[in-house]
């Protein structure tokens, strides 16, 4: 999963703890399950109880530029706390599978990635 690679790396390189993360902000372009990846994310590193978590999903690249707005307002709301953000990129339920080259377009402009930040 992209976001255990992206969310280990940095608390690597920060030297934080999953449990020291006040606020979670995920989000991905086109992919949204639920639950949500923010829930996923809480369960897969035993983050605390009282995170505060927001997911955001469908609305296509703009996303990325969205969450850092929360990130921000979120930090000013709460001073001192710590934000973990991380963005993805998941186009699996994008992808064509068949062989009209015009169809593929997704396929050849766009791939699975992510990237973490903590603020």
């Amino acid at each position: 999963m992209v976001y255990g690679q992206v969310i280990s790396e940095v608390l690597r390189k920060t030297g934080l703890q999953a449990t020291d993360i006040d606020i979670l902000i995920t989000n991905t372009s086109i992919y949204c399950p639920t639950p949500s990846i923010a829930s996923l994310v809480i369960n897969m590193f035993k983050m605390r109880e009282d995170v505060q978590a927001y997911h955001m999903g469908g609305m296509g690249c703009a996303f990325g530029v969205v969450g850092l707005n929360l990130v921000r307002d979120m930090l000013i709301a709460h001073p001192g706390k710590i934000c973990l953000f991380v963005s993805s990129e998941i186009i699996t339920s994008a992808f064509y599978p068949g062989q009209r080259q015009e169809a593929l377009l997704t396929n050849a402009l766009f791939r699975m990635g992510g990237s973490a930040a903590i603020l």
